[in-house]
């Protein structure tokens, strides 16, 4: 690497710390990351890139030396959180540990990239290949990936690679893992629980087919799994609940598990289904499997680590590249900062690991 850039790294990790705190310091839960959108496509106006836009999605997105026809590398850091109800998130320091609610998923990604960015202009460089920055929305929960799917479609047959900068830089999603999401709503007689005892009660049917799916087994590997992530229903606790919705997240790393797992849930809706009990399903989400038979992009981080006397750990997760990778597009997903305790309040990254992980993802750009 240009000695020129490393010094810069080292010299200018205020600027990281201080774009981080600043990310973390908005709220941007899934579907409300406006603020957070206008704040970031403000610095880069400032800092001269005029070229930076907002797209349909409210993604915000910056294409960097792209030439008219030539195919891009895109670089995308997701900018909505899991925190729906924090209005004011308060960040601590001991040490190098700084811990807040999204400090590295995704905070710590957003502010690598406006670093590398802010550098390209402050350097004057030219990268070896156009790059397209994209800070997109609807990654996280019911997101269903809306602002990776429009920057796929916006620039349909000019991505060449895709990074989704996510999370730690030490372990490597290589390996899309595929879900399903469905709200289902059950729907009975209801009545009072004393003068209707014994009618169908629409809770404890939901209860019913929810003990279903837990006895489910489902293999190991590939690794496929089923969570019931919320519940309500009813009206009182002297009534028979008449109706009962509850939401149902399916994974796995294989399409065909997936499938017979989507199945085995369907026929046990079908079976609940009676004269006073009646169910509907609504598709939330949908994010597809995929594997790449060969990852060029996963050689280059091998490569790298290798000369530096390191492990590369690549595993399956539920990232942006899954869009890419569906696409057959070579994609991979890693950070810049070691970090623990993601989608928790107590979400701690080490800042000690920002110079080694953005001189990770410098030479993996080829800088």
């Amino acid at each position: 690497m240009n000695e020129k850039i490393e010094q810069y790294v080292r010299n200018h990790g205020r600027d990281f710390m201080e774009w981080l705190c600043d990310i973390i310091s908005i709220p941007s839960p899934t579907g409300h990351e406006q603020a957070k959108g206008e704040w970031i496509l403000n610095l880069l106006h400032q800092w001269g890139a005029a070229g930076a836009y907002r797209d349909a999605a409210g993604n915000v997105v910056y294409p960097c030396h792209v030439k008219s026809g030539e195919k891009v590398a895109l670089y995308t850091a997701h900018i909505d959180t899991v925190f729906q109800d924090l209005q004011e998130i308060h960040i601590r320091q001991t040490g190098h540990i700084l811990s807040a609610p999204s400090c590295s998923d995704n905070s710590a990604s957003i502010a690598g990239l406006l670093f590398i960015i802010k550098m390209f202009h402050d350097l004057q460089l030219t990268p070896p290949q156009g790059l397209l920055f994209a800070l997109d929305v609807g990654e996280e929960g019911l997101g269903n990936l809306k602002g990776m799917r429009q920057v796929m479609a916006d620039w349909h047959g000019r991505i060449a690679e895709v990074v989704a900068v996510d999370c730690t830089f030490d372990t490597f999603v290589t390996t899309a893992v595929g879900s399903r999401r469905y709200a289902v709503t059950v729907e009975a007689a209801g009545g009072h629980s004393w003068m209707h005892f014994g009618q169908s009660n629409a809770i404890a049917e939901a209860a019913r087919i929810i003990s279903q799916l837990y006895a489910l087994s489902v293999p190991s590997q590939p690794k496929t799994t089923y969570n019931v992530g919320t519940i309500t229903g009813g009206t009182t606790v002297n009534s028979i609940a008449a109706k009962a919705v509850f939401t149902v997240d399916l994974r796995s790393e294989n399409a065909d598990e997936l499938d017979k797992l989507d199945q085995t849930f369907q026929s046990l809706l079908a079976h609940t289904e009676g004269e006073t009990v009646h169910i509907k399903t609504q598709l939330l989400g949908e994010r597809p499997c995929s594997r790449l038979d060969t990852n060029p992009l996963a050689d280059r981080i091998t490569a790298i680590r290798r000369r530096h006397g390191l492990p590369t750990p690549c595993i399956a997760g539920s990232t942006d590249a899954n869009i890419p990778m569906g696409q057959g597009i070579p994609a991979i997903s890693f950070g810049f900062c070691r970090s623990h305790g993601e989608h928790t309040l107590q979400e701690s990254l080490d800042v000690d690991t920002f110079v080694p992980g953005m001189i990770q993802m410098l030479e993996f750009m080829g800088v």
